[in-house]
């Protein structure tokens, strides 16, 4: 994860500045494409520039050299933004595949985000997990992730189960750190129902939930059975990633994940439809306080 993270963040702040120096020069995506075409006779697109600056695609220097030259920037600018490009690209060429990236990405995203809305039906949310429970979901030999393909470079992705548990406790710092992420998760009654083989892990996770549920920057929300159907559970984990103002990226980001891979997803559309998705859960969903009473009722009947 570190090693993905600086490339991934470098891409960012890369996209950031292509943004920034565009909108200076008053020009529109369509102006500067026709002007990519025209000076260079490259196959460059709207949607490829789009994507550059969202960080959604890999950057490749000598685009980033020649859009500096139709936007007339410093030969020190030029440099620079040419360097980032270089160092983005570093993490693309161990990241082959694209379910890697997605997930890699959303991780990435996660340590910038300001809020965390997410709904999860069968697991409780990573970052709310205990390494006991962590390990033991890692630890499923029923069909691995797609982010754990065997067909990627060895050394790009974490492979075991005890490495892959350090990455996702290592995530959950962003609840501890000096300016915390806000996270409001939405659980399914199900996910804190569901037996595990060793009992005692599932008693001390909802012990850890307990806890947690106690921090100004985490709200939990479970989803009664009583509730009955519920928009937004056709896929059991999604998140939606809120970004500060001014950051260069779109104000919030989809992430879905399900058995035949990940999905990261920006258009407003989508977006939308999450978001509203969300908002309806966390009406139908018991309040914070009758959420830690069920959880606690659960954990009773536990021992």
């Amino acid at each position: 994860m570190p090693e993905f993270s600086g490339p991934m963040l470098r891409r960012r702040e890369l996209g950031s500045a292509l943004r920034r120096i565009r909108d200076e020069r008053g020009m529109t995506i369509a102006e500067v494409t026709a002007a990519m075409q025209q000076r260079y006779g490259s196959s460059f697109s709207v949607a490829k520039l789009s994507r550059m600056e969202t960080a959604r695609r890999a950057v490749i220097p000598r685009d980033v050299h020649d859009l500096c030259a139709i936007y007339e920037v410093s030969d020190e600018e030029r440099e620079r933004l040419v360097e980032m490009a270089v160092e983005a690209h570093k993490g693309e060429l161990s990241l082959r595949n694209n379910q890697v990236r997605d997930y890699l990405w959303f991780a990435t995203l996660e340590k910038i985000a300001s809020g965390i809305r997410e709904y999860t039906a069968i697991f409780i949310p990573g970052l709310l997990q205990t390494p006991e429970y962590a390990r033991a979901v890692e630890n499923l030999q029923v069909t691995a992730p797609a982010y754990y393909s065997s067909h990627i470079d060895p050394g790009s992705i974490l492979k075991h189960a005890d490495d892959r548990v350090t990455m996702r406790l290592d995530r959950q710092e962003i609840l501890t750190q000096d300016d915390p992420v806000h996270l409001h998760a939405v659980i399914d009654e199900g996910a804190i129902r569901r037996r595990l083989a060793d009992p005692e892990i599932m008693k001390g996770q909802l012990n850890h939930l307990v806890e947690l549920s106690k921090s100004p920057n985490i709200r939990i929300q479970i989803m009664p059975f009583e509730a009955g159907l519920y928009p937004g559970a056709e896929t059991t984990n999604w998140s939606i990633l809120d970004f500060p103002d001014g950051e260069g990226q779109p104000p919030r980001t989809v992430y879905l994940e399900a058995a035949t891979g990940v999905q990261i997803t920006e258009r407003d559309v989508d977006v939308s439809r999450m978001t509203n998705a969300f908002e309806a859960l966390a009406q139908m969903a018991l309040n914070p306080s009758a959420s830690r009473d069920l959880i606690i009722a659960v954990l009773a009947m536990a021992r």
